[in-house]
């Protein structure tokens, strides 16, 4: 363990060794499994540790570590600083990728220059995690003053909106995890309660259908209204009527035209008796079922009516996989979860994966990287490495909670919630039981922009950690 002087307080500090550790191995890891992408099975007798060293993937984890080296010479105060102009910074580049970037499978997402390419989203996270914690560790702010909260989410989703101009939704998306600093800053739990609901909805419509979803949530509504309305029996009997009466409707009705009567009844009748007895939870509940319901019915009209066929097989291939083509939109998905099972316990052996060898899992380099983990290093191998992203995460929430400073313990909860969502994206989707919207495993897929933006990420936290008891 390498230690550090700091000259402002004059105490040595040790870095934080089992953070580096992990770091260090998940870098190696990434590199093995690119490299044995990278050769084919004709080419696997020629494989030489010398020619995998001087590969170009190589030169990208060289950058990374320099990157990361070069992030510790930086005292934290710095980023706090700066985050704004490096914020900007981070929006005019989504902007000039859609104007002036390159065309990749429908995306607009790079800049290439002398032979380079360079992904603006992956800087953009970096910069939002750091503007974010700037803001959100001012001392005026308060999560009880509904503008900031707005600000904040501003911060957010911004450049998730700039993001998806490309269009690039799963990077997009992974902007949506940053709700978990929110939840650490002190946003009301209804909140997520909210929000968790509402995206049940969405899934449940999808799963089902509208006609199953919406009896759920017109009992879910009941039941709340009980709650707060339990002696106005008159009240509660009519809803109720209305509520069996929609069940009841369901299966004969259109669907958007009975649950838009219903719930404009609903929520009629249940202002005006809430604002007549002054219960505005009740009027509240009333919004909030009114408002699950309009989601329900925008998605099933999104799904029929303005996704395209590509981008529905995307969902079926998720939720309906019985639905789809096993030659077409579901045979990465199938060649995923082969090529992982078939690895075994032990694996076939460091460049021995026979479906890796044959291309038999597209994009394995890059989004279905963990398929070639399974194969070639097996189920011991996927437990390995799933460990070392558990105490990666642990160890940076960790050393975000006993810092002194909000900065830090924002930005450690920023890097932890995006770290966190994609490598349980990426690494369900491999196994069918997550959508497969191309976000890449941190540190182990290709990809040299991300690979050089996450090893800064790590650097900063750790000389986050050595500067850690100043104000």
């Amino acid at each position: 363990m390498s230690t550090s002087y700091d000259r402002s307080s004059g105490n040595v500090r040790s870095l934080d060794g089992i953070l580096i550790s992990v770091y260090i191995s998940l870098l190696f890891i990434g590199w093995l499994m690119i490299t044995t992408v990278g050769f084919s099975d004709s080419e696997q007798e020629t494989f030489s540790i010398t020619a995998a060293l001087l590969s170009r993937n190589s030169f990208w984890y060289a950058t990374a570590l320099v990157a990361f080296l070069g992030t510790l010479l930086l005292d934290y105060k710095f980023w706090n600083s700066t985050a704004w102009l490096w914020y900007a910074a981070g929006m005019v580049l989504l902007l000039l990728v859609v104007v002036f970037g390159r065309e990749v499978k429908g995306a607009t997402s790079w800049f290439y220059i002398g032979g380079f390419s360079f992904q603006p989203s992956e800087f953009a996270k970096v910069v939002t995690i750091i503007n974010l914690a700037a803001y959100l560790g001012l001392a005026s702010v308060n999560f009880k003053n509904t503008r900031h909260i707005l600000i904040a989410l501003g911060i957010t989703l911004f450049p998730s909106m700039l993001i998806m101009l490309q269009p690039d939704a799963g990077s997009a998306l992974i902007f949506t995890s940053l709700l978990v600093v929110f939840y650490r800053a002190g946003l009301p739990p209804i909140v997520f309660v909210i929000i968790f609901t509402l995206t049940g909805a969405v899934i449940g419509t999808l799963l089902t259908s509208v006609t199953t979803i919406v009896p759920f949530i017109f009992i879910l509504g009941f039941g709340l209204l009980t709650t707060q309305f339990r002696n106005y029996t008159f009240y509660l009997g009519a809803v109720g009527l209305l509520t069996l009466l929609t069940i009841a409707l369901i299966n004969f009705i259109e669907p958007r035209y009975l649950v838009l009567a219903t719930g404009l009844i609903y929520v009629t009748f249940s202002i005006f008796t809430a604002i007549k007895n002054r219960l505005q939870p009740v009027a509240a509940i009333a919004l909030f079922i009114t408002g699950v319901l309009g989601v329900s019915l925008a998605t099933n009209y999104g799904y029929e009516s303005i996704l395209k066929p590509h981008q529905q097989d995307r969902i079926n291939v998720w939720l309906h996989p019985e639905k789809c083509d096993p030659q077409g939109s579901l045979y990465n998905v199938i060649q995923s979860k082969t090529a992982i099972g078939s690895g075994g316990v032990l694996g076939k052996g460091f460049l021995k994966g026979n479906m890796t060898k044959l291309n038999y899992v597209p994009e394995q380099s890059t989004d279905f990287i963990f398929s070639t983990l399974g194969e070639e290093q097996g189920f011991i191998g996927v437990v390995g490495v799933i460990i070392l992203f558990f105490l990666l995460l642990a160890r940076i929430t960790t050393i975000a909670e006993r810092a002194k400073n909000n900065f830090i313990l924002y930005y450690g909860y920023g890097l932890a919630s995006i770290l966190f969502f994609q490598v349980c994206i990426n690494i369900g989707m491999t196994m069918g039981v997550m959508p497969v919207i191309g976000i890449p495993l941190p540190f182990i897929s290709k990809g040299g922009t991300a690979l050089v933006m996450y090893s800064i990420m790590i650097g900063i936290l750790v000389r986050m950690d050595l500067d850690r008891n100043k104000r």
